[in-house]
């Protein structure tokens, strides 16, 4: 249970982390909303490598999407969910690339509330 345990409370204090991190870019704050979002950003990257980790090992055991029902859906939601994740790493990398060249303009302040929304829906 504790590995399940750590995945969570990655998962939520990245959810904090992004939304410290919206909060600073409202204030204008470059170097805060930059150093909040790498941590978000890093927090889903070790998010996922524990999935990726906990789907080998059931893998390996035999427990496959293959072998019953439950575990066809079980892989199929947890994996949706990672696949959400990958699309907010992807997205959030973008966004930091547009702040560390300097654009902190209204529309990218408004893409980085959106996009906290996004991370906060399966989050």
């Amino acid at each position: 249970m504790p590995f399940v345990l750590t995945e969570t409370l990655l998962l939520l204090t990245s959810s904090f982390t992004c939304g410290i991190a919206v909060l600073a870019a409202r204030r204008g704050d470059r170097q805060q909303t930059l150093t909040w979002f790498t941590v978000t950003y890093l927090l889903g990257i070790a998010f996922l490598a524990m999935e990726l980790t906990e789907f080998h090992h059931l893998a390996a055991e035999g427990n496959s999407w293959h072998r019953s029902g439950f575990l066809s859906a079980f892989f199929m939601l947890v994996g949706t969910h990672g696949l959400h994740i990958t699309s907010g790493l992807i997205w959030l990398k973008v966004l930091v690339t547009k702040i560390w060249r300097g654009d902190m303009g209204r529309h990218t302040i408004r893409k980085l509330t959106m996009f906290s929304l996004f991370w906060h829906f399966w989050t």
